[in-house]
Formats: C-alpha cells, structure tokens, sequence
C-alpha cells in the first residue's frame, strides 16, 4: 500500500455566497502528523474551509479538487468519517446527558462498540481531566468543562485526522495552552493530523504551519517562525497586522 505524502491535498478551491467569495482559489496541502493552524478575522474563510474539506459543503463547479486521506470529497466523504474528528465552533452536546454519556454517545456514532466506547471513554475522561465531572449533566457544566467534553466527544475514536473550528474560543489562557499541549501531544504520539483555526492569533506560534486567511483567500503559508522572520516581526500578533497591511495597501 503507498503511503500519502499529503493528508489534506486541496486544488483551486472556491465557494460563493450571493457575491460574496467566502473561500477563493484556494491550494492547500497538509502533511500527515502536522498541526497546522488557520488564522484570520471573522469571515476570512476559515469555516466555509473546513466545511468544504468534510462536504458538509460544495464547491463551486469547476476545476476543483478535495482529497482527505487519499478519498475524493464530497463524493466518498462517509468513508473518512471513522477516520476523524471534528469539533465545530456550536459545539454539539446534549444537555440532559452527563458529560461521560455525551462522550459515550458519540463514541458509538463513530462506530466503535460498546466495550471499545466504554474504555475510549474512560481514557478521554481521564487524559482532559474531566473526572470529577463525569457525572454532571452537561447544562450544569461550566463553559471550559463543555469544551472539554465536547472536545473528548470530538476526538474518543482516536482519529487519524481532526478538524477543529475555535476550539478555544472563550477559555482562559491556563485552558487554552492545555487543549494544545493536548494537541502536540496526540500529534507526536499518534502521528494524528490536527487542522485547528483560531482568531487568538499567540496560539498560532504553537502549529507546525500557519495559513493565513482574509477574504477567502489564503495571503500566507509558512512556519510560525519564518512567518514572523519575513515580516520582521517578534510575535504573531504583529506579523498578523503587518500582512495584511501589504494586502491593503
């Protein structure tokens, strides 16, 4: 069997609201085992992206191409669903099921048994410290405890590949650098491939890559490091701004 060089291989990639170009020939390729992070301001396209790589969304009709772990999307996207994660931005729990429930429950709609959805359970439960909450509905849990069990939720069959939309969006800063030192984590370990977007532009320095979003187009690609380097710049924040200064100018 020959292995993918690329997880994520994306070829000219459009889609349009009305006269808006909410995603604009794009080209994107991700490495197996890479984190990499899209950045940008309220619609930029980062979204609208992810929702064309998963086919939750269409693409305009022409010349473009979405391959995600060697399938065809949106024509065989049911056969990438037992291989990934994905935590959108409205996160998805049920409220008059307990923490461990939500995460069981999605377990099993991932096609894992009910022995495997118990023990993965268990180790999401444990590996997101969310022990001593397990047994709390979740409309009774604070706001950082929900992104917790949805992001288990998200992630309880071991995905070869995660899709996540702000995942720490609203988290102190002490949570945020948890969810990705946890990201970090499965990525080495696991060899898991993570595309995460944020607009909390200091956690981008944490991705193998940063693309770099506005109005539907992707203006930059690069290591966080030469990003910062080639704009001349000491931290994320000001290279943001400094990049898309040259875009309007």
């Amino acid at each position: 069997m020959q292995l993918l060089k690329y997880d994520v291989e994306l070829r000219n990639l459009n889609k349009k609201f009305g006269s808006i170009n909410a995603v604009d020939n794009l080209d994107l390729k991700i490495k197996q085992g890479e984190i990499f992070c899209l950045v940008g301001p309220n619609a930029a396209g980062k979204t609208t992206t992810i929702k064309l790589i998963l086919g939750i969304l269409k693409p305009e009709k022409g010349d473009s191409s979405i391959r995600v772990k060697g399938y065809d999307i949106p024509a065989e996207k049911n056969k990438l669903r037992k291989l990934m994660g994905y935590l959108p931005q409205r996160k998805a729990l049920y409220d008059m099921l307990t923490a461990r429930e939500n995460i069981e429950f999605f377990a099993k709609a991932k096609g894992l048994s009910n022995s495997d959805a118990k023990i993965n359970t268990s180790s999401m439960i444990k590996r997101l410290s969310l022990t001593e909450h397990q047994q709390k509905l979740a409309v009774h849990l604070s706001g950082g405890t929900q992104q917790r069990t949805a992001l288990a939720s998200a992630m309880v069959n071991n995905p070869q590949i995660a899709f996540l939309d702000e995942p720490t969006v609203g988290l102190d800063p002490v949570l945020r650098r948890e969810f990705w030192e946890y990201f970090k984590q499965i990525a080495r370990s696991q060899n898991t491939t993570i595309l995460v977007t944020t607009h909390y532009l200091n956690e981008a320095e944490w991705a193998d890559r940063v693309g770099v979003m506005r109005d539907g187009k992707l203006i930059a690609i690069e290591t966080p490091q030469n990003l910062m380097e080639q704009t001349n710049q000491h931290n994320m924040e000001n290279m943001f701004f400094e990049l898309i200064k040259g875009e309007t100018q």
